[in-house]
């Protein structure tokens, strides 16, 4: 075989062989675009998500992508967690914050003072774990879901009354969070709102079974006046700003009400122990059911207001520390 013919035969081979690379790299992006449009119309069903126009449908499907490589990061960021798709994952983290982190409106968490002793036996041994649901006292009622309203804050306050009253009468109540944001005109409605306010209409006014006064997600009319039995509170606490003080608290008297600050690697949380960075306010209202502590990292446990679809059947466990969990000077109790 002489030299020319060789070397032909070599460059055939080649250009067979990139000709060979292409083709299986376009076949790699093609089935790497399939199964994201899959995961894209499988989260499109789970969540019951619908678009206008197919552009916006693009858009999202792109959002969606961004928010994939973004739980890709945190999972290695932060191993004691784990992030995905959530029924989140098709919003950017500004649409997040705007639509579901803007709960709470308050000037004052920094200066309130207690406003009734607590009345804890502070000799009582503080147990290395509690989970209310587990443990009690009382019970809680299922999680449930603000949507776009603001209105974490009438959530929060809601199930700790329930709590109390599961308790102090081994009553089993469901009551509303919508009269609070139709009667209590001290608070935003779905705007936002703050615990003392809330609290301080209960213990006038009183709440509605939301059977009688059911959830509807925007501001209305307020029809408290027309709802039959209403179930009042004797006031509230402040709890002090410690961590043992707030564990003695849900272990003797129950579920407690506090604010976090939420922000993008919320939205993609599913399970796990979740570190949030320091902040010096807070933007959401959650209850506090319990603590403990795995792989010598104590938490706490959250009961949250996005479904029990988001994290772990609706809760999340947080970091427990002086400046990254839960906000320890904006502690409250309902008696």
């Amino acid at each position: 075989m002489n030299k020319s013919l060789k070397g032909k035969i070599v460059f055939l081979l080649f250009l067979v062989f990139v000709f060979g690379q292409k083709i299986k790299s376009q076949k790699s992006q093609f089935n790497k675009k399939h199964q994201q449009l899959y995961e894209f119309q499988k989260f499109k069903k789970e969540h019951g998500k619908s678009y206008e126009s197919s552009e916006h449908e693009s858009y999202r499907f792109n959002v969606f992508l961004e928010n994939k490589k973004q739980a890709l990061k945190l999972k290695k960021e932060m191993p004691t967690a784990e992030f995905g798709v959530t029924k989140f994952s098709d919003l950017t983290e500004e649409e997040f914050v705007d639509l579901y982190a803007n709960g709470v409106i308050s000037t004052d968490y920094d200066t309130f003072e207690s406003y009734l002793q607590s009345n804890l036996d502070s000799q009582q041994q503080i147990p290395k774990q509690w989970d209310i649901r587990i443990n009690g006292p009382g019970y809680m009622q299922p999680v449930q879901d603000q949507g776009c309203c603001g209105s974490c804050w009438a959530f929060t306050v809601v199930s700790t009354i329930e709590n109390l009253y599961s308790i102090k009468y081994n009553q089993n109540v469901t009551l509303s969070e919508q009269q609070l944001l139709d009667c209590d005109m001290n608070d935003g409605g779905c705007n936002g709102g703050w615990f003392t306010n809330a609290y301080k209409y209960v213990q006038e006014n009183g709440l509605a079974l939301q059977s009688r006064y059911p959830y509807i997600g925007i501001r209305n009319k307020c029809l408290a006046s027309e709802v039959g039995q209403l179930y009042k509170i004797n006031g509230f606490v402040k709890l002090p700003s410690d961590i043992n003080s707030i564990k003695q608290a849900l272990v003797q008297k129950g579920a407690i009400a506090t604010c976090v600050f939420v922000a993008g690697r919320w939205m993609s949380y599913k399970q796990g122990i979740l570190k949030v960075p320091r902040q010096n306010h807070c933007n959401k209202a959650v209850t506090v059911i319990g603590y403990g502590k795995e792989n010598d990292m104590d938490f706490w446990i959250i009961r949250n207001t996005w479904g029990t679809k988001w994290g772990e059947n609706g809760h999340v466990r947080l970091i427990m520390d002086d400046c990254c969990g839960i906000f320890l000077n904006s502690v409250f109790q309902p008696i």
